[in-house]
C-alpha cells in the first residue's frame, strides 16, 4: 500500500484525534454533509432576526396571510490554508523522537510514524489559524485573510464582511473608557453590556454569553459592585463558579444583567503569529456578546495536480498531498484547509473594543 497516496492520507486524516479546540468548536460548528464543499466556492445562507408577531383576527375572517421570512444567499470564496513538512532520506534513518535507542524500526515504519507525526502538526497549526479566525469573525462581523503571496514577507489580503455598507451593525462603541464604580452604584461598563445585549434580544437573537479577554476578565472580577452583589449570595443576582472550558478558556461565573443571565468567559489563549510574536486570541480591551452555534464552519473543495498528473477536487475540512523533488530528493507531507466562519443570522454577536481607551 502507497501510504503517500492521497486517499491514504485523506483516511489517517480522519482518524486523527480531534484538536482541543474552543471558538470554532462552541460557535462555528461544521456539519461534514452540508457544510463542506466539493467546489472551491462556497454558499452561505441566514436570516435577518424577526420579533414581528402575529395579529388578532375575527374569525369570520378566517386568518391573515403572512409572507415567509426571507433569507440571503451569498457565494464566498474560502481563504487557502496550506502548510508542509519536510522528509529526508537521512531523517528515516535516524531514531525519532520519543523513539527506543534499541529501535528495530525499519525505514518504512519510520515512515509511517513520521507521516502520522507531520500530519498532527500540520493539522494543530491549521486549528490554530481557525480559532483565530473564529475570534477575528464575531469581533469584526467579517474578517481579512492574509495569504502568503511567491514573494517572501509579502502579503495578499483578502477581506470578506457580512454586512452592507461600511457601518458595522455590530460593532457597539462605550461613550467613555470603562471604569470601576462603587458598592453601590456600577459603573458605566454595566449600561454598555446591558446595551450590546438588547443589540440582540431587540431582533429576537439569544444573548447567553460573554467573551472578553483577560484585562476585561480581571477588570470584573475586581469591580466592587459585582463583589458586593455577589457577596449577596442572592441567587438572582448571579454567582461566581470559576470553571475550565479548555486550556486557553474559563468561566468565571454566571451574572445578571437586567434579567438575561450571560455566563462570563474569559481567554487567555495566545498564539505565535507569522513574526514569532506571541499573540492572544482576544484582543485586549476586547469584549463579545453572543450566544453557542451562531455560526458555521464552511470548507471549500481542494484542487490539486497529483502524480499522475491529473487534477482532482477533493471535498474535506484537511486535505493531504505528498510532493517528492528528485533534486534534492526530498519528500514533503503537505496539508490544506479553505475555512469559512459565516453567521448563522445577520449580526449574531455585538462586540466592543478597546474598553479601556
Amino acid at each position: 500500500m502507497d501510504i503517500y497516496s492521497t486517499y491514504y492520507m485523506l483516511a489517517a486524516v480522519k482518524e486523527l484525534p480531534p484538536e482541543h479546540t474552543f471558538f470554532k468548536r462552541r460557535y462555528f460548528p461544521t456539519n461534514e454533509t452540508m457544510d463542506v464543499f466539493g467546489t472551491t466556492k462556497v454558499l452561505a445562507d441566514y436570516k435577518e432576526g424577526s420579533q414581528r408577531r402575529a395579529p388578532f383576527v375575527l374569525p369570520r375572517i378566517g386568518s391573515v396571510s403572512v409572507a415567509r421570512e426571507g433569507f440571503s444567499t451569498y457565494e464566498l470564496e474560502p481563504g487557502n490554508i496550506s502548510i508542509s513538512m519536510p522528509l529526508t532520506a537521512d531523517q528515516l534513518k535516524a531514531r525519532g523522537f520519543g523513539e527506543s535507542l534499541m529501535s528495530n524500526l525499519t525505514p518504512s515504519d519510520r515512515a509511517r510514524m513520521l507521516l502520522i507525526g507531520d500530519l498532527q502538526e500540520l493539522s494543530a497549526r491549521i486549528s490554530r489559524t481557525e480559532e483565530w479566525l473564529a475570534v477575528q469573525t464575531m469581533l469584526n462581523n467579517g474578517c481579512t485573510m492574509r495569504h502568503q503571496t511567491e514573494v517572501k514577507d509579502v502579503y495578499e489580503d483578502i477581506p470578506v464582511k457580512f454586512y452592507d455598507g461600511e457601518d458595522n451593525p455590530a460593532l457597539f462603541t462605550p461613550a467613555a473608557k470603562w471604569e470601576h464604580g462603587t458598592a453601590d452604584k456600577p459603573g458605566n461598563w454595566y449600561a454598555d453590556v446591558c446595551a450590546m445585549i438588547k443589540m440582540l434580544t431587540s431582533r429576537g437573537l439569544p444573548a447567553r454569553e460573554l467573551l472578553v479577554s483577560t484585562d476585561v476578565g480581571e477588570f470584573l472580577m475586581e469591580d466592587p459592585w459585582i463583589l458586593k452583589m455577589l457577596d449577596n449570595r442572592r441567587v438572582e443576582l448571579g454567582h461566581i463558579a470559576p470553571a475550565e472550558l479548555t486550556d486557553y478558556v474559563s468561566e468565571l461565573g454566571v451574572f445578571n444583567f437586567k434579567g438575561r443571565s450571560l455566563s462570563i468567559l474569559v481567554s487567555d489563549g495566545t498564539f505565535e503569529d507569522e513574526n514569532g510574536a506571541d499573540t492572544p486570541y482576544i484582543p485586549g480591551g476586547s469584549v463579545i456578546v453572543t450566544a453557542p452555534i451562531c455560526g458555521k464552519g464552511l470548507y471549500g473543495g481542494v484542487t490539486q495536480l497529483e502524480n499522475d498528473g491529473n487534477i482532482y477536487t477533493y471535498a474535506g475540512t484537511r486535505v493531504p498531498q505528498h510532493i517528492f523533488t528528485v533534486r534534492p530528493p526530498v519528500k514533503e507531507t503537505q496539508l490544506t484547509a479553505k475555512p469559512l466562519f459565516v453567521p448563522a443570522r445577520k449580526s449574531p454577536w455585538t462586540t466592543a473594543k478597546n474598553v479601556f481607551d
